[in-house]
């Protein structure tokens, strides 16, 4: 009867009758006890335990991994880890049962450390979750709470370091990857990466468009340019090299980024885009690109286009070089080619010689100051290209003297209104914050060499120029200040404060 399952009563009754007491006296006198000790250890200590000791199990070793052995490795294996003190509710806030149970443990990364020291440490800690038995309404523990407080507020920091590394350094997706690993100890996707860009270059496009709608201060000009990134054109399965359109104010303030592949189409939306209730602009100030004119007239209903005076000079002094480069030399037949070269390298000195105190006058006629009398040196400079006590008259000096001639007929007026302008209320004339803002631009163009898109690359661009916009300045005239700033932006129509509030980071 090996297999026969006694029942424990029946134990019990059988060790109580196989340990009777006999000799307690005489071992309680060897042993130097009182024998009442003895019955009192037999009756208290001994007989309450017989049914614990003699209950029935299954028959075998026990499991060598049990639960508690379980538990014990895994607390021991994560030393960072720490099981979760038993915060239950009393009642579940849905229908106010009291019937809430444990429904399960899982682990999560330990986001409140990283926001408290900056750096993933790998660790986590435990969840625990508590469900109503009554509604099944999983009710979220005080440390569920607080882990995803922070995993927000964490992935949020992660954004900005993308937002910062793209649109104000410029770097790859990969370089920014190996950012957010030296920074923060985080792994990113490239996936993750490229998401986030596009996402921000879109909000920060809707924020470009806000701002002639926001009240500011009075701006008189606006001034457009373009930068040459290269665009390739999934429709037409090849690559086109599409321009980037980009309108400032006086204040060096970005108010309209836009792909251009039909200038004339592109730019006009560009232009009416950038005026609003708030923002119009008397004037439109640019190079001498010849389609601005049209567009202009077409886009800008009574606002009048100025010319810019260093491309003005530059233009001039372009005249200049080719007067001396294009001089020719008459020379008798038989001369060596090396003394023919000789001479006209003497010629091509002496006239650079002679012309250089006329090309001083037109710099002198645009230098501030002589804005009254401006146009009296420009004609006592052309007076003297046709003055051969002057210059010696070759046949470059004398295309010189009619290409001048025919600028100064075509684009006079302008420059008269502008020089008039300048002496009365110091009005911009030049369009040096529009070249710096295309020194910005130009980095960025060639780090991502191509945009797949015209909207991909018109988004990226609006987001550097929302950044640029909140830039704080640390040198120059502009010290301390941003565009926003200087413009007089109303932050209260715009919505924002700075860049990360814009797109939705803050």
């Amino acid at each position: 009867m090996a297999n026969r399952k006694i029942p424990t009563e029946e134990k019990v009754n059988i060790m109580a009758q196989c340990l009777a007491l006999e000799g307690v006296e005489e071992a309680a006198v060897a042993r130097g006890v009182s024998p009442g000790a003895i019955y009192y250890w037999f009756n208290k200590k001994v007989l309450p335990v017989l049914p614990i000791i003699l209950a029935n199990e299954k028959p075998g070793p026990k499991p060598a991994n049990s639960l508690e052995e379980k538990e014990r490795s895994t607390t021991s294996s994560a030393s960072s880890r720490s099981l979760p003190q038993d915060d239950r509710p009393e009642q579940c806030p849905e229908c106010g049962s009291a019937r809430v149970w444990k429904n399960g443990l899982y682990w999560v990364l330990d986001w409140v450390t990283f926001l408290c020291f900056g750096w993933f440490t790998g660790g986590k800690v435990p969840i625990q979750r508590y469900r109503c038995a009554d509604c099944g309404y999983e009710i979220p523990s005080p440390e569920k709470l607080k882990q995803a407080e922070a995993r927000r507020k964490g992935w949020i920091k992660l954004r900005q370091l993308v937002a910062f590394s793209k649109f104000k350094l410029g770097l790859s997706h990969r370089k920014t990857q190996l950012l957010a690993q030296f920074v923060y100890g985080k792994q990113l996707s490239i996936t993750f990466v490229n998401d986030v860009t596009r996402t921000l270059g879109r909000r920060a496009k809707e924020v470009i468009s806000k701002l002639a709608d926001c009240r500011q201060k009075a701006a008189r000009i606006l001034m457009g340019d373009e930068t040459f990134p290269k665009i390739i054109d999934r429709d037409a399965l090849r690559a086109k090299a599409k321009s980037v359109g980009v309108v400032i104010c006086e204040f060096g303030l970005i108010r309209g980024v836009k792909s251009v592949a039909n200038r004339r189409w592109h730019m006009k939306q560009l232009f009416q885009g950038a005026i609003g209730k708030h923002f119009r602009p008397q004037f439109f100030l640019s190079d001498y690109q010849v389609h601005y004119p049209k567009i202009v007239r077409l886009a800008l209903v009574g606002v009048r286009h100025l010319k810019d005076f260093v491309h003005t000079l530059r233009i001039i002094d372009r005249y200049f070089k080719e007067a001396v480069r294009d001089v020719t030399l008459d020379v008798p037949k038989g001369l060596p080619l090396k003394e023919r070269r000789k001479q006209r390298k003497l010629k091509k000195r002496l006239l650079r010689k002679q012309l250089k105190p006329i090309l001083l006058l037109f710099f002198k006629a645009f230098a501030p100051g002589y804005e009254s009398v401006a146009f009296i040196y420009i004609e006592g400079a052309l007076s003297r290209l046709e003055d051969p006590s002057y210059v010696i008259q070759t046949e470059s000096v004398k295309v010189l003297h009619r290409k001048l001639t025919r600028f100064f007929n075509k684009h006079g007026e302008t420059l008269a209104f502008q020089l008039e302008q300048k002496a009365l209320n110091d009005l911009v004339s030049t369009s040096n914050a529009m070249e710096s803002k295309n020194s910005i631009f130009k980095p960025f163009t060639r780090n991502a060499k191509s945009f797949q898109r015209p909207d991909t690359c018109e988004n990226f661009m609006n987001g550097v120029g929302l950044m640029e916009n909140f830039d704080v300045k640390s040198r120059g005239k502009n010290t301390g200040t941003s565009a926003i700033q200087r413009a007089g932006i109303n932050l209260k129509d715009l919505g924002a404060t700075d860049f990360f509030e814009a797109v939705g980071l803050a």
